[in-house]
């Protein structure tokens, strides 16, 4: 497992340059705030539970992504926004995902969607990293941006997402001060030099074991949370 992980986040590299990422990232970014706007509710129940847990999931660790731990709650937030986000894109398109399909690289669309996330998350983790070398901290206008986004999210976000992911705003608000920070870090990298964040984020890779553990396993796709008929009643 621990093999395959950092094989897999190694290739994540030259994935990329197939996808168009700043494109899909652009085009993601708009359905993660289309979902939010629309408020949909999806066809998920508050009796849901597709994981199994052995504590709370803010005291259950997901990933070992080096010397840090991801817990649960942070890592359903960004594996099922991003599930949320794609059925969204699809569904703007005039189609629902499948989510079992195989791409070309040979694994399901869940499989990639999750590798991505899992990148994603791993990458964030490496530049948090680096808070105190660069010491880096939030500003209070940061800091009420992060308030003001938190309370959107309580908000707007959709009944069925909010209770897939689970998570508590005291928790949410960590995870946004840390994604926050990590973003500003490597604005800081990029302004010395445009290629150190991508070079910074190889070598922690090299350097570091990433751990999934049973709970990012079980962490599925398999019931959507946006079908076409939750897009329609939006509509009527």
């Amino acid at each position: 497992m621990v093999k395959s992980l950092n094989l897999q986040l190694r290739k994540k590299e030259k994935m990329k340059s197939r996808i168009h990422e700043k494109t899909r990232k652009c085009i993601l970014a708009g359905c993660t705030v289309l979902i939010l706007c629309m408020g949909l509710t999806g066809c998920g129940t508050d009796s849901e539970k597709e994981e199994t847990t052995t504590g709370r999931p803010e005291d259950t660790v997901a990933i070992h992504a080096g010397d840090n731990d991801v817990f649960l709650d942070e890592a359903k937030y960004y594996a099922y926004v991003a599930q949320g986000t794609y059925e969204i894109y699809y569904l703007t398109k005039g189609r629902e995902l499948s989510w079992s399909k195989k791409t070309k690289k040979g694994i399901t669309m869940e499989e990639l969607v999750k590798s991505t996330v899992l990148d994603d998350i791993c990458r964030r983790e490496c530049m948090y990293s680096y808070r105190d070398a660069y010491n880096v901290n939030l500003t209070k206008k940061e800091q009420a941006k992060i308030q003001t986004e938190l309370d959107n999210y309580y908000k707007e976000t959709g009944d069925a997402l909010l209770s897939k992911i689970g998570i508590r705003k005291e928790r949410l608000k960590k995870v946004f001060e840390k994604k926050e920070i990590a973003k500003k870090i490597e604005n800081v990298m990029a302004f010395s030099d445009k290629k150190l964040p991508d070079e910074t984020y190889k070598k922690w890779k090299e350097e570091n074991t990433v751990t999934a553990e049973g709970q990012w396993e079980s962490i599925t796709f398999n019931k959507p949370i946006f079908t076409m008929e939750d897009l329609h009643s939006q509509v009527q």
